[in-house]
């Protein structure tokens, strides 16, 4: 049975047991809030960033959201002066394991569709104030499928904030995998775009409950 068809079994089941008399049972909301952020090591990351002189991974953290999400950021270095943390965040959702999990859900750590015009824009200038910012006209690909991008610069600097959601079950996802969030977000001093990109072009999932399969997306 797949992911879907395992959570659709489990909302009918759940509305059966509702309607046949077990309404009294009380939500938990206090098991549904996100936890404090903690600091983790870098091979506790459920992502691979190809090496990098000028974005390494200098430190990592991660905290949970119920028993559903867990979300992850890697922070890289950042050969700019310029304010704001260089970092990868990766969101990882599961599908609920048990009856009350599949009624019990803490509300969604990122957004469907992640973003809109207006709420990019709003990123866009919280990420890069005093910046020229373009969204890119056409997408960019890694091994994961298509994703977005958007450049800012000043006369210095270059920065590139890359967002992408999976979602492909067919090919890369496991079963207890619902979707993966990656977010993006580098300054540095190349003036092209792409060298900036590299690593998010480059980068390789592995997640707890199994690796993701990258193989016969084709050609990057």
């Amino acid at each position: 049975m797949s992911g879907v068809s395992r959570l659709l079994a489990l909302s009918a089941l759940a509305a059966a047991l509702l309607t046949a008399g077990c309404a009294g049972w009380v939500r938990d909301n206090s098991t549904q809030m996100p936890k404090p952020w903690q600091r983790i090591t870098a091979d506790a990351l459920p992502v691979t960033l190809p090496q990098s002189q000028q974005f390494p991974v200098i430190a990592a953290r991660m905290r949970s959201t119920g028993t559903v999400y867990k979300s992850y950021i890697a922070v890289l270095g950042n050969p700019t002066i310029l304010e704001g943390e260089n970092r990868l965040t990766v969101d990882v959702q599961t599908l609920p394991d048990s009856l009350f999990g599949a009624l019990v859900q803490p509300a969604r750590v990122f957004p469907v569709p992640l973003y809109t015009m207006e709420t990019l824009t709003k990123a866009l200038n919280r990420e890069f104030p005093e910046m020229e910012v373009k969204v890119a006209d056409g997408g960019r690909r890694n091994r994961y499928g298509d994703y977005d991008y958007a450049v800012a610069q000043d006369e210095a600097n270059t920065c590139v904030f890359a967002w992408q959601l999976i979602t492909d079950h067919a090919r890369m996802l496991p079963e207890r995998i619902e979707a993966v969030r990656l977010e993006y977000r580098v300054c540095g001093a190349s003036r092209n775009p792409r060298v900036l990109l590299q690593p998010f072009d480059g980068l390789m999932l592995t997640l707890p409950e199994g690796v993701l399969d990258a193989d016969g997306l084709g050609d990057l």
